[in-house]
């Protein structure tokens, strides 16, 4: 394991000329994402600058294979799920079509220009198992496009684990900040210029994310760099679909009731999934430590314009 001081700001370099994309757009990624409170990230080195301190880690003890499958030995093991032929087909058909948009965007930015977006949740977990199959199929190294995560206080600990378990499993290099997204991403261009392209997990029924392009270029106030949204058109059920026809681990919060998982102080399980007989009083109640029994599992939400009961309003 590795840390690393980054106490250097260099200014973003200009990209080098691109293929022509689809006709740009008003980009909404200052709305669509997920702020944290800003703080200063304790180092374990003796020097600390606030905001500049990128942590880098390497967590694999042994090289990497690219032909080997990603195993899991953990708790997060997911729960068998009959999947149907049509379901079945249907996954395929995104999978194929996230698979044509990392191929696209190869063609456009060179392997060492990109970096994917981490939040633990069930989103980013699909297009973390999808990138990472990508790779292997093409023989590139899964440590060769860093995951970004953004540390908050507030985070579950069970979403913390998760990532952790992620990086270690997958072998990838961790690029942690904390902060909100925009500072994240503003610090990293400072840290790591030569990063172009962000990945991220949107869907377009996330809040804001309706009017969102597979390829969106971000704010003007933002540091300028191109958002690529593999899963926009994947639905609730489409995740969870993947997650269970791929046996893809994930956090063991959806096994009780969470379906939407932001911070443990503005989430809770989702209502419409309590058991009848439960006697959980968590509707109310961020972080709600109410065992699995009391609350149906995420994937047994029926109708996912529900997805985010579970979060509570700002106040």
């Amino acid at each position: 394991m590795r840390c690393w001081l980054v106490t250097s700001s260099i200014f973003l370099a200009r990209a080098r000329p691109r293929p022509l994309l689809s006709p740009r757009i008003q980009s909404t990624m200052n709305q669509c994402r997920q702020t944290t409170k800003t703080t200063t990230i304790v180092s374990t080195a003796t020097e600390t600058k606030k905001h500049l301190f990128l942590q880098k880690r390497s967590m694999s003890e042994r090289p990497e294979d690219p032909q080997d499958p990603v195993s899991f030995q953990t708790q997060d093991s997911p729960v068998s799920r009959e999947i149907s032929q049509e379901e079945r087909l249907a996954i395929e058909e995104r999978q194929r079509k996230a698979f044509a948009f990392f191929t696209e965007t190869l063609q456009i930015y060179g392997v060492e220009e990109l970096i994917f977006c981490f939040n633990g949740g069930k989103d980013c977990t699909v297009l973390l198992d999808l990138l990472m199959r990508y790779l292997r199929q093409e023989n590139i190294s899964s440590g060769d496009i860093p995951m970004l995560y953004i540390k908050s206080g507030d985070s579950f600990t069970e979403i913390d684990d998760f990532v952790e378990r992620c990086v270690r499993n997958y072998r990838v290099e961790l690029v942690e900040y904390e902060g909100s997204l925009k500072e994240a991403l503003t610090h990293m261009a400072a840290d790591m210029p030569r990063i172009k392209a962000v990945f991220v997990g949107s869907r377009n029924t996330d809040p804001y994310c309706q009017h969102l392009a597979p390829m969106q270029p971000t704010d003007n106030d933002w540091p300028p760099m191109m958002r690529l949204n593999p899963l926009l058109e994947w639905s609730y059920h489409d995740v969870w679909h993947y997650i269970h026809m791929n046996s893809v681990p994930y956090c063991s919060l959806y096994d009780r009731g969470y379906t939407s998982v932001g911070n443990r102080s503005n989430t809770i399980p989702n209502p419409h999934l309590r058991n009848p007989d439960s006697q959980c009083d968590c509707d109310s109640v961020p972080a709600c430590s109410c065992g699995p029994s009391r609350y149906r599992p995420a994937w047994e939400l029926e109708d996912p314009a529900l997805e985010r009961a579970g979060r509570l309003p700002r106040k």
